[in-house]
């Protein structure tokens, strides 16, 4: 195999010889190169980089082909002047304008990014040159590698690269790319340097106005050797996002054994969701900088931001799933798109949340240089929290004779011929509450070493070599309350064991506002206030009142650990590598190898028998109506920790040939690696009662690992403008595949045994992914464009198999083409773009509720207007998602869509002002 890849190697590198092709990128500045086996390579001359005077959007045009024409790696950057120009409000926007990158808006707001064909979580972001830990705020999510960006509003930043193709001393971890960020130095920027925004924003869907607020500071002494820096920045957001959702897709077997030619899929569930959310995010960051003698450079960075990010849902559903006729489908292909259900349930289902994400960073690095070596350090400590600390639920259901359902649309009958009315809805009885929190934190301790030395020993001009060091802890932490479970000794039926007989809500709280005897709630007790749904919305402060008052928890009240949904991770990475730049006669680049070993420890609960029970038994002078479930209690409660280690050797190799003064061809060849999520390695077994599904976590996953090679061929014809071709391709091995296996678990709810699917992840087959990239901007006067396009093939060596094994044979996050193009116009006083960012569909997973998922094309357009009213005072206007374009996805093809949201358009009116 390894004789294999050598020749491909071999052959890849003569193809590059011939074809004459390449694509260059960018390089790091000397007084910005990060410390400690994170940083890219240095330009091979500061010389080589041409100063840039002009300022404006062409300055940032200028720096960012600078960038990439001088790196040896395949790099794509923005710079600051770009990032102030587009119309984006975190770094996830801005990197959507980058060749190759993908951006996931679920809310209207970038918060993943993913890099040539490959999924969120296979890719790494660094902020100058450290990891910076990430916990996201949404319940759906889980605990992942991949970094949320609603944390980092992108006037934090001086410049971002994409690095395409890894170099030795780049932290490794990445299968796609790996993003670098950069804030501002204070010696950078002149003294007093002074930066105010102030907007404000209008959301169209909720038909509010948000304000947004950031300002910079930046100080040095006359000698510049001392200087300190502080940014701040605070936005709002009133976001509502309108939805149709079909929550999973039922698997239905035509009755003919061993035949699946007329197996088909009809909707499990259909809702009508009205999503509202008051955004909250405020982000500071100071930055130290000391140059106690011409030798020694020191930065302290220190980042605190946060978003409260409180949330509603309402969802009025219904359960097609309850006695779906097969005889009234209508089918396209093997999906059900139409049909009738009988007796089915219908609920309005409103969870109330208190939800957050908070990142904390505190990153020292410090250089020595003498004439004969120079030397890095790197030391840091970052933490994140996130989650919702408090969820809140209120049901409100109802039995309906039948109903009938055409795609995402669905009518109701409450008897053979009449739909439900507004008075009807408002009469449904308030049956169900419960409380629950799930947190997860991220943490990590990093410190590490480099050395350098500028070599004349053949070709080599310099060599580099270091060991770093990251200690990364992930975990989830997930809690209920149940406020209508109590036993009560007065029940006791010998047919069905102790308190056998007794319903939830005898006895305690529930009893008194459940309506399970007809005398509790109803909706029409719950509602007050206007709605921008058809349906009403809950009041939600009556809500609290009645179903979450201090008499609720006084009353026999549990609160306890969800066992399977509480666990924790820790890696353990130590690293190592060599590096060497070289330059000839019309060629440069650099050639190392790293070495990674990696030791995991993967800790959860295990138990016997229910796990709500057993849950329950941890708490001391509790009775539980679920403790009948086992009368023994014998539920041996206890952590059971999983460890496993690997190592990883990654050569790369990145080559260019200097065709002429402004033609370059680049050829790169690589070994890279990326390790399992967490939420696949967590030693858990979690059952979801709602969706039918289970998973089962393991620990024992090896990392996903890749070959990957570049061919590019860039022309740099005017200091601004340039063309670049980009071939690339990836033989990815092992990626994580999901076995599905039946489990029987107890719904606390039915009081009853029931069947659930239970997805494992192992190590599967792999995939190629191969494609080509293509860049243009060019100026012409004060008009300018820039254009990019991605083509992605990504294909999997698995069999396909969607009915049996949902996910299997298809590669994730990968759209086939991907486009960005930008024009602007800008003089003294004027400066003026609009943004148009599109791709094609993609898969996009397995659903909580264990159906395939894809996101259907999307496409978004945005625009910018600053005008320069005093010398430094600008007066803007932005506009985001001008075309209102909406988010849809489905399941297997376009004839059975499964989600179709509206987040709407976003306006701003504001003032910059620069001093």
């Amino acid at each position: 195999m390894e004789n294999r890849k050598l020749s491909s190697c071999a052959l890849a590198v003569k193809f590059a010889l011939i074809v004459g092709g390449a694509v260059a990128l960018p390089s790091w500045a000397a007084d910005t190169t990060p410390a400690t086996s994170t940083a890219p390579a240095a330009a091979t001359e500061t010389d080589d980089i041409e100063r840039i005077e002009v300022t404006g959007i062409r300055a940032s045009m200028k720096a960012s082909v600078n960038t990439k024409r001088f790196s040896t790696a395949v790099v794509d950057a923005i710079t600051s002047e770009d990032i102030g120009k587009f119309p984006d409000k975190n770094v996830a926007d801005s990197l959507s304008r980058i060749t190759g990158v993908s951006v996931t808006r679920d809310f209207g707001e970038g918060e993943k990014i993913a890099v040539r064909g490959t999924d969120p979580s296979q890719n790494r972001t660094l902020l100058n040159g450290a990891a910076v830990a990430s916990a996201d705020w949404f319940v759906l999510d889980n605990p992942s590698r991949a970094f949320n960006f609603t944390l980092l509003p992108s006037n934090l930043v001086s410049s971002l690269e994409v690095y395409k193709s890894p170099q030795a001393d780049v932290q490794e971890g990445s299968l796609g790319g790996t993003v670098y960020l950069k804030t501002f130095k204070p010696l950078q920027l002149d003294a007093n340097t002074l930066k105010l925004s102030f907007e404000e924003q209008y959301s169209d869907n909720s038909e509010e106005w948000d304000p947004q607020i950031s300002g910079l500071y930046s100080w040095k002494n006359e000698d510049e050797t001392f200087g300190f820096l502080v940014a701040l920045t605070k936005q709002d957001r009133t976001l509502v996002r309108e939805g149709k959702e079909a929550l999973g897709f039922v698997a239905a077997d035509n009755g003919t054994p061993n035949d699946q030619s007329d197996d088909y899929w009809y909707p499990r569930v259909i809702g009508d969701a009205h999503f509202s959310q008051e955004r909250e995010r405020k982000t500071g960051f100071a930055s130290i900088q000391w140059r106690p003698a011409d030798a020694w450079d020191l930065t302290l960075n220190v980042l605190d931001t946060k978003l409260d990010a409180n949330n509603t849902n309402h969802n009025l559903y219904t359960f097609l799933n309850e006695n779906f006729d097969p005889a009234s489908a209508t089918f396209s292909g093997n999906n059900v798109i139409a049909g009738t259900a009988y007796d089915a349930t219908s609920q309005l289902y409103v969870i109330d949340r208190v939800s957050y994400s908070d990142s904390k960073s505190y990153d020292f690095d410090g250089s020595y240089s003498a004439d004969s070596f120079k030397v890095t350090m790197r030391a840091g400590h970052t933490e994140a929290e996130g989650g919702t600390s408090r969820d809140r639920h209120y049901q409100f259901s109802r039995v309906m004779d039948h109903v009938d359902f055409a795609g995402l649309n669905h009518t109701d009958y409450v008897d053979a011929t009449n739909t439900e009315s507004r008075d009807m809805l408002l009469a449904r009885p308030f049956d169900w509450m419960q409380e629950g929190a799930r947190v997860m934190e991220d943490e990590e301790n990093y410190g590490g070493l480099d050395f350098e030395f500028p070599v004349s020993t053949g070709v080599f001009t310099d060599i580099k070599t270091g060991v770093y060091y990251r200690d990364h802890d992930k975990s989830q932490r997930q809690s209920g309350t149940r406020f209508h479970w109590t036993a009560d000794s007065q029940h006791n039926d010998p047919a069905n064991g102790p308190y056998g007989d007794l319903k939830p809500g005898e006895g305690s709280w529930g009893a008194d506002v459940l309506g399970w005897d007809g005398s509790g709630y109803t909706l029409a007790d719950f509602v007050g206030g206007g709605s921008t749904a058809y349906y009403p919305l809950l009041d939600l402060g009556k809500g609290a009142a009645i179903a979450y008052p201090n008499a609720a928890y006084a009353s026999p009240t549990a609160t306890f650990l969800f066992l399977a949904d509480t666990w924790q991770v820790n890696e353990k990475i130590y690293a190592a590598y060599a590096k060497g730049d070289f330059q000839g006669d019309g060629f440069r680049g650099d050639i190392g190898l790293r070495f990674v070993k990696t030791e995991v420890e993967s800790t959860g609960y295990k138990w016997n028998g229910d796990a709500t029970a057993a849950a329950i038994s941890l708490l001391p002078d509790y009775q539980l109506l679920a403790l009948a479930v086992d009368p023994n209690g014998n539920w041996d409660v206890h952590q059971e920790t999983a460890k496993h280690d690997y190592e990883d050797i990654l050569p790369n190799l990145n080559l260019i040939f200097d065709l002429s003064d402004d033609t370059l061809l680049r050829f790169t060849a690589a070994r890279v690696m990326s390790r399992p999520d967490y939420k696949d390695i967590a030693n858990h077994e979690s059952t979801n009662i709602p969706t039918g599904n289970a998973a089962l976590g393991n620990p024992y996953l090896d990392p996903i690992r890749a070959n990957q090679y570049d061919i590019a061929y860039e022309w740099y014809f005017d200091d601004t403008g340039m063309l670049a071709a980009t071939f690339f391709y990836k033989d990815i091995e092992g990626l994580v595949k999901y076995e599905v296996s039946e489990v029987q678990a107890y719904d606390e709810q039915a009081g009853e045994y029931v069947t659930l699917n239970r997805t494992k992840p192992v190590n599967g087959a792999g995939s190629e992914v191969k494609g080509l990239e293509l860049t243009y901007q060019q100026e012409f006067g004060n008009f300018g464009l820039m254009a990019n396009y991605t083509y992605t093939d990504a294909d999997s060596n698995e069999e396909r198999d969607a009915f049996n094994n949902p996910g299997s044979g298809l590669t994730l996050g990968a759209s086939k083409h991907m486009a960005n193009l930008t024009g602007y116009y800008e003089n003294d006083w004027l400066s003026a773009r609009l943004a148009y960012n599109y791709r094609t569909e993609y898969y996009d997973g397995i659903s909580e509720y264990g159906a395939e998922v894809y996101t259907d094309d999307y496409a978004q357009l945005d625009g910018r207007i600053g005008v320069k009213v005093m010398e430094n005072l600008e007066l803007t206007a932005e506009a985001i998602n001008i075309t209102d374009e909406e988010i849809e996805q489905y399941h297997i093809d376009k004839s059975a869509p499964s989600k179709l949201y509206s987040n709407g358009r976003r306006f701003y009116v504001g003032l910059n002002y620069s001093f």
